[in-house]
């Protein structure tokens, strides 16, 4: 919880199945958002190309529902969860400077000095993990070229002709913009995107130039751009997208990575968060059947590395439909109308706890 918490996040059910689990339900459906659908829009015209429907959809196709809710949100409840418990303790606000590892043990060392040995240490610190780089895992990113923004604005935002129940994603050349409803509809997580930039700062918390966005969507259709308008100065963030392939090798004798440390997913498909969450369900089955470390370890990578390099994969063609010129423009909203279904359900009915069975 240390730093900046972001702003939306989306739970597919694929995920919820983990998270419903661990006894979380009410919490998450205290704080969440449940959208009637995914919108997808032209950026000029407004038309809707595709919609996706989520609920109550989802809950009669997979017996669950499609949240969107507010990272900090789901970071408090994740802490308090643990907090409960008898067998966990947490050392909040800390940074992870060192870990060493030999077969009797593995050392991890804070910012604050503190040591504690273990007989297993899980990276789970993200796409520029302390833990891959001390372990000589580290990735080589490869810039995309895409400049993202994010920001949060208050419901009332949305133009009358706007659902605020639903989420939109407008298709523009070499741009995009999604923007859905968070803390129980209250605000609207914006997120956009566009292409053929060479900005390349990575971090999250670089406040970004208002001016510049809405420069950059200045031509985009007016319902869009009063949202954009409605952005207050200093809460907009900006921050380069970087492809990172999936690593070789998850983990070496007593330390293992898992989430964005070891496979970091770009954001067009909703599925970073949600990937590290079905790796930390699959890990703790593998380490739960398997006693032997090493052996635990390598089946959680067999079993998980072919599903996340297919959510990069389809992130990657993702980018690609997204960005479509006017040229290409028919040809992608062909292949939304009638893929886009059969592709997401392949990736919303996996299920984590089951994997390995």
């Amino acid at each position: 919880l240390k730093g900046e918490a972001g702003a939306g996040i989306q739970l597919s059910p694929n995920c919820l199945k983990v998270l419903f689990d661990l006894g979380l339900e009410p919490q998450l459906r205290h704080f969440s958002s449940c959208p009637k659908s995914i919108d997808i829009r032209d950026w000029k015209k407004g038309r809707i190309i595709k919609e996706t429907r989520l609920n109550p959809e989802c809950m009669g196709k997979y017996g669950l529902p499609y949240y969107h809710i507010h990272r900090g949100d789901l970071l408090r409840i994740l802490r308090d969860h643990a907090q409960k418990r008898n067998n966990i303790d947490l050392e909040l606000n800390s940074e992870v400077v060192e870990v060493t590892e030999n077969d009797e043990k593995a050392t991890l060392i804070l910012d604050s000095g503190l040591s504690r040995d273990f007989d297993v240490i899980v990276g789970a610190d993200g796409i520029n993990s302390a833990v891959a780089k001390v372990l000589g895992l580290s990735h080589r990113p490869q810039f995309t070229g895409n400049v993202a923004w994010r920001a949060l604005v208050p419901k009332t935002a949305v133009a009358r002709e706007l659902d605020d129940e639903k989420g939109s994603l407008w298709l523009g050349p070499g741009k995009h913009f999604v923007h859905y409803p968070v803390r129980k509809g209250d605000l609207v997580n914006c997120i956009c995107v566009a292409g053929g930039r060479d900005w390349r700062d990575e971090s999250w918390i670089t406040r970004a130039d208002l001016a510049e966005l809405t420069s950059e969507f200045s031509q985009w259709n007016p319902a869009l751009r009063a949202l954009i308008n409605k952005i207050e100065e200093g809460s907009l963030f900006k921050w380069a997208l970087f492809h990172r392939p999936s690593l070789s090798c998850w983990h070496k004798k007593r330390t293992v990575l898992l989430g964005d440390a070891c496979h970091a997913t770009l954001p067009f498909l909703a599925q970073g968060a949600a990937m590290a969450i079905e790796d930390a369900s699959v890990l703790s089955s593998c380490m739960e059947r398997d006693k032997e470390i090493s052996a635990a370890f390598a089946t959680y990578q067999k079993l998980r590395r072919p599903r996340v390099v297919s959510i990069q994969r389809i992130s990657r063609v993702n980018e690609l439909l997204f960005h479509s010129n006017r040229l290409l423009a028919p040809l992608r909203d062909l292949i939304l109308k009638n893929f886009s279904g059969y592709t997401l359900n392949n990736v919303y009915k996996y299920n984590a706890l089951s994997a390995g069975d």
